[in-house]
This record gives structure tokens, C-alpha cells and sequence, in this order.
């Protein structure tokens, strides 16, 4: 019986491990392709930008700050959780003095509460801290977006809780871009999407890069 309890008992677990395997190879394809842009030496000690596809299709943030040491690290599709699993490989691999991240979005979209998306970033800044000590860290605010406004309260709560954190850290802040692409109506304006209404135009990275400037200046 005491046999027969125990297989039970691993069996359960083995769905479980297959599963967490099954993730970590999720981003594999798109961290193993960062290992081919790095070359023999990745770039250290400079400012790293993370995250999901907003900051992925940001397509040159290097020339948009004309700064050569900014690296783009972002994974579509990503939530922060996938910054906790691939953090050696998507963060501490490039020891960078600044760390850019927009994350979250998904997380909210796939139905994570805020205090979730909260706890979760909290682990990264740990992690980062911990790791990284002297690293700058700036949390780019969770974005309103057409494609996504009916989680804009739960989006919002999220940025609140994070914006609230990081006020009590230093050399670290919240970067609202979330007020600034509020139109008259209350709701986002078109001109800063494409046709999907959640990713952003040219016009919409150039917004962004003016509100970045004074943390990534050097």
C-alpha cells in the first residue's frame, strides 16, 4: 500500500516537471539567437533593454539615444515571470550599469491580478539587486492600448503598486508613459499603434524616447 502510495505521489509530480521543462525551452529559439548578435563578447556594463514586444519591435533604441551601449533583449510575448526563469541569460549575462523593462502587459492580458504582476516584478528587483547592486533600474509603465483596454483598470493598478515600490529605491524609478498617451477622449490615441491597436508605431517609440532621455542619459 505504502508502494503504491508513493508511485502515486511521483506520478503526480511528473506532469509538473515536464511542464516547467517544457517552458524554459518556450524563449529558448529567441535567447539562443541573442548568443549569435553577442558574438565572442557581449557587451558589458552598458544599458540593457528587456521585456516583451514593445520593447523587441523597438527596432534601433541604440541610435535613437545615440548611445552604442544600449543593448534591445526584448522576447514577444514574454511576461515577467520569463525574466525570473532566463534572468542569467537575458540579464546578468551583460552586467549592465542600467536596466530598461517593460513587462507586465501580458501578464495582465493572460489574466494575472495586479497584485500578481506586483509580486513578480518585486522578485526581479530582488534578483537584479541581489545580482547587480549597482545597477540602475527603470520599470516603463505598463502601456494603455485599444487592443487591450479592458484590462486598463487592472493595468493601472499594477502600475500603481510598482510606481509606489520603486519610490522608496534609489537608483531605480517608474517611468510613466501611460499619461502622456491618453488623448482627450480619456483613451489612447490611434497615432501612437499600428493596425492591431497594441503595438507601436514609429510615432509612439519616438514619444517614448523623449520620456526615457533624462534616465538614460550618461
Amino acid at each position: 500500500m505504502k508502494i503504491q502510495k508513493n508511485i502515486f505521489i511521483l506520478l503526480l509530480f511528473i506532469p509538473f516537471t515536464s511542464f516547467a521543462q517544457e517552458y524554459q525551452k518556450i524563449w529558448q529559439t529567441e535567447i539562443d539567437a541573442f548568443d549569435i548578435l553577442n558574438g565572442e563578447a557581449p557587451l558589458q556594463e552598458g544599458i540593457l533593454f528587456t521585456g516583451s514586444s514593445s520593447i523587441r519591435f523597438w527596432i534601433d533604441p541604440a541610435k535613437d539615444f545615440n548611445n552604442p551601449k544600449i543593448l534591445n533583449r526584448g522576447f514577444g510575448g514574454s511576461q515577467i515571470i520569463d525574466l525570473i526563469e532566463n534572468f542569467d541569460q537575458v540579464i546578468l549575462k551583460y552586467h549592465p550599469k542600467k536596466i530598461v523593462i517593460y513587462s507586465g502587459d501580458n501578464d495582465v492580458e493572460v489574466g494575472k491580478s495586479a497584485e500578481i504582476v506586483f509580486g513578480d516584478f518585486c522578485t526581479l528587483y530582488g534578483m537584479i539587486k541581489a545580482k547587480l547592486p549597482n545597477a540602475e533600474v527603470y520599470y516603463i509603465a505598463i502601456k494603455p492600448s485599444l487592443n487591450r483596454w479592458a484590462k486598463v483598470l487592472e493595468m493601472k493598478k499594477a502600475n500603481t503598486m510598482i510606481n509606489e515600490f520603486l519610490n522608496y529605491k534609489q537608483n531605480s524609478a517608474y517611468v510613466d508613459i501611460f499619461s502622456p498617451m491618453i488623448g482627450v477622449s480619456g483613451k489612447p490615441e490611434k497615432k501612437w499603434f499600428i493596425e492591431d491597436g497594441l503595438h507601436m508605431t514609429a510615432e509612439g517609440y519616438q514619444l517614448w524616447a523623449e520620456i526615457l532621455a533624462p534616465y538614460i542619459s550618461e
